[in-house]
C-alpha cells in the first residue's frame, strides 16, 4: 500500500525519496531528520534534500525546539491545491503556445502554399490512415459522396459515420444484397442516400467515389487501402461520367 501511495505522490514532481519522507512524516507527526531517516529507510543526507523539496512544495514545515529542528507534514489536502496549481500552469503554457502558433501561422501557411503541389496523389493504409484521409477531406465541407460502391464505409466505421456524413448526400451505383440493405437502413438514419441498383454479377470489392473535390479509390478487404486523387481534371472527368450515367439510369431501379 505504501508503494501505491508513493507512486501517486511522485506524480507531484517530487522524488521517490521525498515521497517516502512525506509518508514517514505522516507516521511520525513531528520528528527530527534522524528519526525520519530511520522510518523512511534512507540516509540522513538524502532526507535533508527531500525535506527541502517538500517544504518548497508546501507539503512539510518545521519548528525549532531548543537546538533541534523538527519537521512536520502539512495536510494531505494540500495535494489538491498543488494539483490545481499544476493544472493552471499547464493551461497557461497551452494558452501561450496557442498564441505563439497563431502569430506564426500566416507565415507558415504562406510558405506551405507556395511550395505545395496543386494536385494531390496519396495512399492511405489501415483504419487510422483512412480516418485521417476522411478528416482531411471533411475540411472542404464536401456536399456529396457519389460513385460506385456498397456503403462499406457505414459498416467499417459505424461510430464515425453519423458524425462524418450528417451533411453529405450519397448517390451510389450499388449491387443489392442483405448486407448492403442493412447498411442502407443504418445510413439513412443520419443522411440522405439514393441508390441505383446494378446486376449482382457487378459486385464491387473495389470502390471509387467522388467526395468533394477528391476521387477516392478504396479497397476495404482484406485490409483497407485508399487512394486519394485531388486533381481538377481527374475529378471533373469522373464527375461528368458519373452524372451522365446517373441521369441516364435515374428512372430505373432507384432505391
Amino acid at each position: 500500500m505504501r508503494q501505491e501511495y508513493s507512486a501517486v505522490l511522485e506524480k507531484f514532481s517530487i522524488s521517490p525519496t521525498a515521497a517516502k519522507v512525506y509518508l514517514a512524516l505522516l507516521d511520525l507527526g513531528k520528528a527530527s531528520a534522524d528519526a525520519i531517516a530511520k522510518r523512511a529507510g534512507t540516509y540522513k543526507a538524502n532526507v535533508y534534500d527531500a525535506l527541502d523539496r517538500l517544504i518548497e512544495a508546501g507539503m512539510a514545515t518545521y519548528i525549532t525546539e531548543g537546538r533541534k529542528k523538527l519537521y512536520t507534514p502539512t495536510s494531505p489536502e494540500k495535494l489538491i491545491q498543488v494539483a490545481e496549481e499544476s493544472k493552471q500552469k499547464e493551461l497557461e503554457k497551452f494558452d501561450e503556445l496557442e498564441e505563439d502558433i497563431k502569430k506564426i501561422m500566416p507565415q507558415l501557411s504562406a510558405k506551405y502554399n507556395s511550395v505545395k503541389e496543386k494536385d494531390i496523389f496519396e495512399m492511405y493504409k489501415g483504419k487510422k490512415g483512412y480516418r485521417a484521409m476522411i478528416l482531411d477531406v471533411l475540411r472542404e465541407n464536401p456536399r456529396y459522396w457519389k460513385g460506385f460502391g456498397n456503403l462499406q464505409v457505414q459498416e467499417f466505421f459505424q461510430h464515425d459515420f453519423r458524425k462524418w456524413f450528417k451533411n453529405t448526400k450519397f448517390m451510389l451505383f450499388s449491387t443489392k444484397s442483405e448486407a448492403v440493405l442493412k447498411r442502407l437502413k443504418e445510413a439513412r438514419k443520419c443522411t440522405r442516400v439514393k441508390i441505383i441498383w446494378l446486376p449482382e454479377e457487378l459486385y464491387m470489392p473495389v470502390v471509387w467515389t467522388l467526395f468533394g473535390n477528391n476521387l477516392l479509390i478504396i479497397i476495404y478487404e482484406p485490409d483497407i487501402i485508399a487512394f486519394r486523387m485531388k486533381s481538377d481534371s481527374i475529378v471533373k472527368t469522373f464527375s461528368n461520367q458519373f452524372d451522365y450515367l446517373w441521369k441516364k439510369h435515374s428512372e430505373k431501379n432507384k432505391a
